[in-house]
């Protein structure tokens, strides 16, 4: 990584080209200037509860605490990080695996930040002087600094001094600080192992240091808090050959496979039948996760929990399907605007986006599908009511459990081919109308008086 120079401090502070003018917030008890977002890669609900963390436990009970938060589809790092910092969709921003997976050529593309078709944070609120910076970070294009080549996990110690540095010495309002290690540690021991319960014990110590910076500035009671993964971790028990895939006509990569022409009925259903496979999900039912985009093809395979494709190296855990431990994450906000000791209902990490930009005072991305966490903040009475939203966002996932067993009873003969149509045309409508009412509550509750 660069050092952050006395040079470099001097740079970042002459590019401030914007006044420092955040949008009234009077609704707030308490305002923030400052956040500090720590993303705790690939770990999940389970292990946090289990590992020694009292930094993130003082959080939790001074704070909210999510005990319903999952992630985006594909829950995978690039996808996952992006979709939490523009507040779109997969199928939205455009960045779909790792390095591009791309179904038709068979090959994996190299990540460029042209492909990402949202607006981020840092572009949204730069008009209103909101400084940002991202410390290990890849995905937070137009951020005023990002140090971005820490991804392996063992640099957690350089990152944290580094973020140190940036908070010592320039004092970003918006500071985005990634640690892998982790996610390093859950692929190669398992979700629940030892060595990463250590891990997430050391990122709680990280988080301590910085958090003691802040408070030697003088800034802590203007601090927020936010602390989230961005996907869960599932452990693997079995691998899958890629043959598997591959003599179906997909591309296995992970724990998913893409094809990209349709599976013909009798595969379809051959599949389906097999006990590794958990669901396909046909374009439709993309779109309904917001998931869809050209690259992904016709199918998307996903194996069960325990399960993954072959890699190049033996792993013990792996991520990328929307089964319940890959999607389940957790999430923790805490600080100057948030509520104390309060749970937050069903959330989404694409939430986060139009939260912290209410919460900093500058504009939502221009492409958020997210909704206001309005439950989780500290307001004068009156805060809108947020039930309606999460009911739809149950009874959308309801649908996709709905589409998975009637995908299992035609694979095992107890519908005509002609029931099977109708009955998931009929879901199918249902979604989409969920769809369209989830939108309209977003509205709703983006325009709070």
């Amino acid at each position: 990584m660069l050092s952050l120079t006395p040079e470099l401090i001097t740079l970042l502070r002459s590019l401030d080209k914007n006044e420092y003018a955040p949008a009234p917030r009077e609704f707030l008890k308490r305002a923030p200037k400052y956040a500090l977002h720590i993303l705790t890669d690939g770990i999940t609900p389970q292990a946090l509860a289990r590992a020694d963390t009292p930094t993130f436990d003082a959080l939790m009970k001074n704070g909210v605490s999510a005990a319903d938060a999952r992630g985006v589809f594909p829950t995978i790092t690039g996808p996952s990080h992006t979709s939490m910092l523009t507040g779109a969709r997969v199928g939205t921003h455009g960045f779909l695996y790792p390095k591009m997976l791309d179904a038709f050529g068979n090959r994996l593309l190299e990540f460029s930040e042209g492909l990402m078709r949202a607006e981020t944070i840092a572009e949204a609120w730069r008009p209103r002087g909101i400084t940002t910076a991202g410390i290990g970070s890849r995905f937070l294009r137009g951020a005023d600094m990002m140090q971005t080549e820490g991804i392996f996990g063992e640099d957690y110690l350089d990152i944290t001094n580094r973020a140190l540095a940036a908070i010592q010495e320039w004092q970003p309002h918006y500071l985005h600080v990634v640690y892998y290690v982790a996610d390093s540690a859950g692929h190669l021991y398992g979700p629940d192992a030892d060595e990463t319960l250590w891990a997430i014990q050391q990122m709680d110590e990280m988080t301590a240091r910085l958090l003691n910076a802040y408070a030697d500035k003088n800034l802590d009671d203007e601090l927020l808090v936010v602390v989230n993964a961005d996907h869960g971790m599932v452990p693997v028990n079995e691998t899958v050959a890629h043959s598997f895939a591959e003599n179906a006509g997909a591309l296995a990569h992970g724990r998913v496979a893409l094809a990209p022409r349709a599976f013909d009925d009798a595969t379809f259903d051959a599949l389906m039948n097999d006990p590794r496979v958990d669901d396909i999900f046909a374009r439709d039912e993309l779109e309904l996760l917001g998931a869809y985009g050209p690259r992904w093809g016709e199918h998307v395979l996903q194996l069960r929990e325990g399960w993954m494709f072959e890699s190049a190296r033996p792993l013990v855990g792996f991520h990328g399907a929307w089964s319940e431990t890959d999607r389940r994450i957790p999430l923790i906000l805490s600080g100057a605007g948030i509520r104390a000791d309060a749970t937050l209902d069903a959330c989404e990490l694409i939430d986060l986006a139009s939260t912290l930009s209410v919460l900093l005072g500058g504009a939502i991305p221009e492409n958020n599908q997210g909704r206001i966490l309005w439950e989780a903040l500290d307001t004068e009475p009156g805060a809108p009511h947020i039930g309606n939203y999460v009911d739809l966002l149950l009874e959308r996932e309801r649908a996709l459990e709905e589409l998975k067993q009637l995908k299992r009873e035609r694979a095992g003969g107890a519908l005509y081919r002609s029931e099977y149509e109708t009955e998931r045309a009929e879901i199918l409508m249902r979604a989409r109308m969920n769809l369209a009412a989830m939108e309209e509550e977003k509205k709703r509750l983006e325009t709070r008086d």
